[in-house]
């Protein structure tokens, strides 16, 4: 039989030319009855109704709802329910920096806001403990906290660890809040899939995933390399802003912190391990710094054949190429030659992970070292010390803006001339000109940036200085007050109370 020449789609089904003949006589008839039953019961008469037309058909194939249950096999491959259960303890960081030293008015670019920054973090407890990067709050003055239902609160930093980059902060608001389980770091693999959530470049939980590429990273080239602790590589995006923000397994617990990428490569990201975090947090919550240990004894990496030149069978741990008068080492009989294979129970690895448990292992506490000496393991227990060149870390002095004594706004303006307008995209809406915001201003931490141009006062229109301090003289404290700006051309509204 002769195959046809012309096939007709209908749906997502290519007919054939004859079938296509069949569907469109039954199409015709059907047609037909809807109409008699329209005349007859006062409907569109033929003469008015529209012609049938087979382009106004759906161009697509709706799917039937009732046949996605929750157990089917692509609804439990989803993370969707994942990013809803985490997503709530995720938080956006909002920071302000130093004492308003702020550049030159008509020098700073437009719409930009200088001395404030943001940043990721994520809830651990429900009184309202989170944390995020020491990079983060490094130099703040004020942290305002941002959840997933947009409400906003203060925060203080509880304690920092530079060395690890960590901050641990507590919310101010009496209230329970939802907390992130933190999960075990040390039974990731390569190959794990991971979730990153955080707000990069200022967009609010925005969520990447990806898989665990390596483990145990040192060494990255980044801005601080003396980092103690290594590093989990991932491929999940991440960028400027993730910093602080959670990487979760897919059973919805934190295995590390999202903290660093490398500019000059691609989907090539960093975290900190969660169970480094977890050892610190005691101290940091209880002193807000980390007292670190001090061995006193130099070491290097082991080659191969330096490994052979030991008698080990392969090259595994810290070889000690130094120790150090006074130190605890040097009273625990260890020696020049000697190679660390074992510190406090936990395996040494490489000379590079051997600063790490010694560091986060408390002064005064006695350590088990395991040697190997003259082609044989010795024990010998270490009393560690505080290491004598340590530096405690400058702690945010972090607080919420006080409330005016006054009805002033700590806001600073000028008249608006028409030269500026234009410079400005204000056109002729009126209005004047933001030129300074102090330190406290409740409208700063709102959002007002200088050389917005203020156009309206809650219903009170702005056209000069007059106009606005005698709008700001009839605030009262504890009045909500709502601002009408015009920045970068465009309108923009914010409110925050007196």
């Amino acid at each position: 039989m002769d195959r046809p020449l012309v096939s007709v789609i209908r749906g997502d089904v290519r007919v054939p030319q004859h079938r296509a003949a069949q569907i469109m006589i039954r199409n015709t008839a059907t047609i037909a009855l809807a109409t008699m039953y329209l005349v007859i019961i006062g409907g569109t008469s033929p003469s008015t109704a529209a012609p049938p037309n087979a382009d106004d058909r759906p161009l697509w194939v709706d799917g039937d709802s009732s046949s996605r249950t929750r157990n089917s096999p692509l609804r439990r491959s989803s993370i969707s329910e994942l990013v809803d259960q985490t997503s709530r303890s995720v938080v956006n960081v909002i920071v302000t920096y130093g004492g308003g030293d702020f550049a030159a008015f008509l020098r700073e670019p437009p719409g930009g806001r200088e001395g404030m920054g943001q940043g990721s973090g994520f809830i651990i407890h429900p009184s309202g403990y989170a944390l995020t990067n020491y990079h983060v709050v490094k130099g703040a003055t004020r942290i305002k906290i941002r959840l997933k239902d947009q409400s906003e609160h203060f925060a203080k930093v509880v304690g920092v660890d530079p060395k690890t980059d960590l901050a641990l902060m507590k919310i101010d608001a009496e209230r329970s809040f939802p907390a992130m389980p933190l999960g075990d770091s040390e039974t990731v693999e390569v190959g794990d899939f991971v979730v990153a959530i955080g707000n990069p470049l200022g967009l609010h939980h925005t969520v990447t995933s990806g898989i665990v590429s390596a483990l145990g990273r040192r060494n990255l080239g980044l801005e601080d390399d003396t980092l103690y602790t290594d590093f989990i590589q991932i491929d999940a995006p991440i960028n400027p802003g993730n910093s602080g923000g959670p990487l979760v397994n897919l059973t919805g617990e934190v295995i590390g912190i999202n903290t660093a990428i490398n500019q000059k490569g691609q989907g090539i990201g960093f975290a900190i391990p969660i169970n480094a975090v977890k050892k610190l947090l005691p101290q940091l919550k209880s002193k807000g710094y980390v007292t670190r240990s001090w061995l006193g004894a130099r070491v290097q990496p082991l080659s191969e054949s330096l490994a052979k030149s030991f008698s080990m069978e392969r090259p595994q741990g810290a070889l000690i190429t130094e120790v150090l008068e006074d130190s605890p080492a040097n009273q625990a009989g260890l020696k020049a030659g000697d190679v660390i294979v074992g510190f406090g129970g936990q395996p040494v690895r490489d000379s590079q992970e051997l600063p790490w448990l010694v560091s986060s292992t408390s002064p005064d506490e006695k350590v088990s070292v395991r040697l190997y000496r003259d082609g044989r393991e010795v024990n010998r227990s270490v009393s560690l010390e505080e290491h004598p060149d340590q530096e405690k870390p400058d702690i945010p002095e972090t607080r919420p803006p006080e409330k005016a004594r006054s009805t002033e706004l700590n806001v600073q303006v000028k008249n608006l001339s028409d030269s500026l307008a234009r410079q400005l995209g204000a056109g002729s809406r009126g209005g004047v000109v933001v030129t300074d915001i102090g330190d406290e201003s409740p409208a700063r931490g709102a959002g007002l940036r200088k050389r917005d141009v203020i156009t309206e006062i809650g219903p009170t229109s702005i056209s000069s200085k007059r106009d606005f301090e005698s709008a700001v003289k009839a605030l009262k404290s504890g009045d909500l007050v709502r601002l009408k700006l015009v920045r970068g051309g465009r309108v923009v509204y914010i409110a925050f109370e007196r």
